[in-house]
């Protein structure tokens, strides 16, 4: 009887502990990925409006331009911009859905409408780099200091497509295959200051005080 009796409880003992246990590994994982923090929530609310800005003028471009390499520069950016908005809206599922961009607000988007040719192409092309150079500063900052390890993750992976796309963006504007003089000199000049700092995007920068 005792035998029955305890061979029917050693099945249940030992589904209790794997539910314990399952328990205690779920709040150890809980408690290493900390909440999201004022800084943090601020940082994707701009990251997200950050990449919305820079969809609108890459699909701009898509419109407009009909230099192959812009073209290409635009559709990675819509690409990789959508999906990474994708990422940071799972990162704030209680939070009001950001990353769309006032209509209106952006003085780029309403310079590019009224340039075509290779005016527009170089003034689309440092705009991206101007934006990408805030951009994986911010990301840096980001990845060095916050506490939420998910993301840490997601800055970590996002800062060496940041930087591919700058470094095209960069290419783009020192090519010589433009079909027309430069328009806009001043295009490469801010192309070059920018492209000097990016052998310190890696330095520690305060979260807090991130370049947006």
């Amino acid at each position: 009887m005792y035998g029955a009796r305890f061979s029917r409880l050693v099945p249940l003992s030992l589904v209790l502990m794997w539910l314990v246990l399952g328990a205690g590994l779920a709040q150890a994982a809980d408690n290493g990925n900390s909440p999201l923090n004022s800084d943090e929530q601020a940082f994707l609310e701009r990251a997200m409006s950050d990449n919305a800005s820079q969809i609108a003028l890459a699909k701009l471009a898509i419109a407009k331009s009909i230099n192959p390499r812009v073209l290409q520069l635009a559709t990675t950016i819509v690409q990789e911009r959508t999906a990474l908005n994708a990422r940071m809206a799972q990162l704030m599922p209680n939070q009001r859905a950001a990353g769309t961009p006032m209509a209106g607000d952006d003085p780029t988007m309403d310079r590019l409408q009224a340039l075509n040719g290779d005016a527009f192409d170089k003034t689309f092309t440092s705009a991206l780099v101007r934006s990408h150079c805030r951009a994986i500063s911010a990301y840096e900052a980001v990845r060095l200091n916050a506490s939420n390890l998910s993301l840490k993750d997601l800055t970590h992976e996002a800062i060496p497509q940041l930087r591919g796309d700058l470094m095209v963006a960069i290419a783009v504007l020192r090519s010589s295959g433009w079909t027309a003089p430069a328009h806009h000199p001043e295009a490469i000049a801010a192309a070059d200051t920018h492209a000097a700092k990016a052998a310190v995007f890696w330095e520690p920068i305060s979260l807090v005080a991130a370049p947006w």
